[in-house]
C-alpha cells in the first residue's frame, strides 16, 4: 500500500509543482527543480524525523516518478488557464491525501504516538508544498486561509483511530486517503477556510 500511495503522491505533487513553475514562467531547470522539490521535500523531512536516510537518495524510482509528473505537466502546458488551475488543485489534493497516508504508515511502522503520527503525516503532506510556494515567491498555501493542512490533520486522526480500532494498515490508509481527498475537494468547491483576522 505504501508503494502505491507513494507513486501516486510523487507523480501528482511533481505535476502540481511543475505546473506552478510553468505558470510562473520558469525555465526548464526551474520547472524541474520546483516539481522535484514539491514531490520529494516532504518525504525527506519525514525520513529525517525518524532518523532514516531519505529514501530518495537510495531509490532512483523516486526521481523517475517525479520526472514523469513533470513531463506530463509540460505536455499539458498548452491547455487553457481555467483547466490548468483545476488540474493543479485536483492533483494537489491527490498528492496531499496520498502523502498524508504514507507519513502515517511510516509513523505506525516506527511505533510513534498520535502526536508523532500527526507530525509525520503533516510534514510528508505539506513539506514539499511549502518549499514549492517559497521558491516560487508565494506565501505558502498552508499558511493562508485555505482549508489545507486541516485536511491532512483529519486524515492522520482517521488513520490513527482506524489502526487502533483493529483495522489493517491497508484499510486505515484507504480511509485516510478518502477523507483527506474528499474534504479537500469540498473545501475548494465551497470555499471553506479557517478563521483569519485583519
Amino acid at each position: 500500500m505504501f508503494s502505491i500511495l507513494n507513486i501516486i503522491g510523487l507523480i501528482t505533487f511533481s505535476f502540481s509543482g511543475a505546473l506552478k513553475g510553468i505558470k510562473k514562467k520558469f525555465d526548464l531547470f526551474g520547472i524541474v527543480v520546483l516539481g522535484t522539490i514539491t514531490a520529494l521535500g516532504g518525504g525527506v523531512v519525514r525520513d529525517i524525523l525518524v532518523n532514516q536516510l531519505p529514501k530518495m537518495l537510495t531509490d532512483s524510482t523516486y526521481i523517475g516518478f517525479s520526472l514523469l509528473g513533470i513531463l506530463i505537466a509540460i505536455l499539458l502546458r498548452k491547455k487553457t488557464t481555467p483547466i490548468i488551475e483545476r488540474i493543479f488543485l485536483i492533483s494537489d489534493a491527490i498528492g496531499l491525501s496520498s502523502f498524508t497516508s504514507t507519513g502515517c504508515i511510516i509513523a505506525y511502522e516506527n511505533n510513534l504516538s498520535i502526536i508523532g503520527m500527526l507530525l509525520l503525516g503533516l510534514s510528508t503532506a505539506i513539506g514539499g508544498g511549502i518549499m514549492r510556494d517559497i521558491l516560487s515567491g508565494d506565501v505558502p498555501l498552508v499558511l493562508c486561509k485555505e482549508f489545507y493542512a486541516s485536511c491532512s490533520i483529519l486524515g492522520c486522526l482517521v488513520f490513527y483511530f482506524s489502526i487502533t480500532s483493529g483495522f489493517s494498515v491497508s484499510i486505515s490508509s484507504l480511509l485516510c486517503v478518502l477523507i483527506v481527498f474528499i474534504i479537500r475537494l469540498m473545501a475548494i468547491k465551497y470555499n471553506w477556510h479557517l478563521p483569519y483576522f485583519s
